[in-house]
């Protein structure tokens, strides 16, 4: 018969070459369990409905003032005196028909589940799972749904209510603004159906009477020639973040494509940018033709060894934290109240002031031809294009750098004959 541990005995236990189990002879069932690596527990071994059960108590409670007034529980570190007494208790409970280690298991199951039902862990298998069809995941999807997480992250979604999901909205529209907010909740309805769709949930947000405060229409900013020059004056001095502002400017792209240019898809030697079908929001491929002063900013920008992203910090990832770094840069060029799409607004003005007609601005914009047209009209205006996004480039170096800002030699006079 095995003799009774002692505290002594429990603390000097060393560890062996495999798993050891040292039987307690005060209390029969309980083990102390040391494990190659040092770590102490204890179990109970026991009988319930004929079949043998090892039930894990908790970790071994090691040292001087290890005893406590408290009631020993489960999954806490316990002294040789508490886990006597824990085991005592869970043997009367077997002796009453009551298995513990089944109602542990599925007091852990609930627990999986719950966490697997939050709304971040949700949010993620969407995520997950629709990456392939989402064009904007990282540059839109995500951020939006992540504004949810601080306040309702770790709370299940079935527990979630309107009210809830209406106040967090109106904490974005404070922080973010209102047409900030109106795409979280646009992302966020689009989780919930999905999550209807493969459950019983009922999304809570299909009726919602939330709206943003204020003008609710497309916005129509563009900016002036003052605020352009401040701009583009600051961006040549904010390396890779001012080179992608320059960069959207100059191909009147959008955000996320300009962000995810890759060198594989620079073709003629870099005078031109074919965008995949994937990255665009027609799903079409796009040729954009790149004037000399787009290509002089894609060739300053260092071929990073991580990957092949053109605007990116490592290569591997495109530039992306763009609220903050635009926050920064906001404060370095002064002018406010804009936001990136506004440059591809800006572009598509500034292509008309050149003189470029709005067939060929169009189509600068990636945009395709309406009616009738859309069907007979097959060319590419691939030219046409070139000598846009040039007269487009030469437009804002005249704003920028206006000829009363070029300084001309004066030429020395002629000395007059006598």
């Amino acid at each position: 018969m095995a003799k009774p541990l002692t505290a002594i005995a429990v603390a000097k236990a060393r560890a062996g070459s495999a798993r050891r189990e040292l039987p307690d002879g005060g209390c029969p069932g309980l083990y102390l369990i040391v494990q190659t690596s040092g770590h102490k527990s204890w179990a109970l071994r026991y009988r319930s409905r004929r079949r043998a059960v090892k039930f894990t108590l908790g970790p071994a409670l090691i040292g001087a003032g290890a005893e406590s007034d408290n009631a020993p529980a489960l999954d806490t570190p316990l002294s040789l005196a508490a886990a006597r007494e824990l085991a005592t208790r869970t043997l009367r409970e077997v002796a009453a028909g009551r298995d513990p280690a089944v109602a542990k298991r599925q007091r852990r199951e609930a627990q999986h589940a719950a966490a697997a039902d939050t709304l971040q862990a949700v949010c993620e298998e969407h995520l997950r799972r629709e990456a392939g069809r989402l064009r904007t995941l990282d540059s839109q999807r995500r951020p939006d749904l992540e504004l949810f997480y601080p306040a309702l992250g770790q709370m299940p979604l079935e527990q979630i209510r309107r009210g809830q999901f209406v106040r967090t909205l109106d904490h974005i529209a404070d922080e973010r603004g209102q047409h900030r907010a109106s795409r979280a909740l646009g992302a966020m309805k689009t989780l919930l159906n999905w999550h209807a769709n493969r459950s019983d949930y009922v999304s809570v947000l299909t009726r919602t009477s939330w709206r943003t405060a204020g003008p609710t229409g497309g916005r129509d900013r563009v900016l002036s020639d003052d605020e352009l020059k401040a701009i583009w004056l600051a961006a040549e001095r904010a390396e890779v973040f001012g080179a992608y502002l320059r960069f959207v400017l100059l191909t009147a792209t959008r955000r996320s494509e300009a962000a995810g240019l890759k060198r594989s898809e620079l073709i003629d030697n870099g005078r031109s940018w074919l965008i995949p079908a994937s990255r665009y929001k027609s799903k079409r491929d796009v040729l954009i033709p790149l004037s000399t002063a787009a290509q002089k900013i894609v060739a300053s920008m260092p071929v990073l060894a991580g990957g092949e992203h053109v605007f990116s910090v490592d290569g591997q990832y495109p530039i992306g934290d763009f609220a903050e770094r635009k926050k920064a840069f906001d404060k370095m060029c002064g002018v406010t109240g804009w936001r990136l799409h506004d440059l591809r607004r800006t572009a598509r003005t500034l292509l008309s002031r050149a003189g470029v007609s709005a067939d060929v601005s169009e189509r600068c914009l990636g945009h395709a031809l309406t009616g009738v047209r859309r069907v007979y009209d097959r060319h590419e205006f691939q030219s046409e294009k070139a000598a846009a996004f040039a007269a487009l480039a030469a437009l804002i170096e005249r704003i920028v750098r206006p000829s009363s800002d070029v300084v001309v030699p004066l030429r020395r006079a002629k000395a007059r004959r006598k």
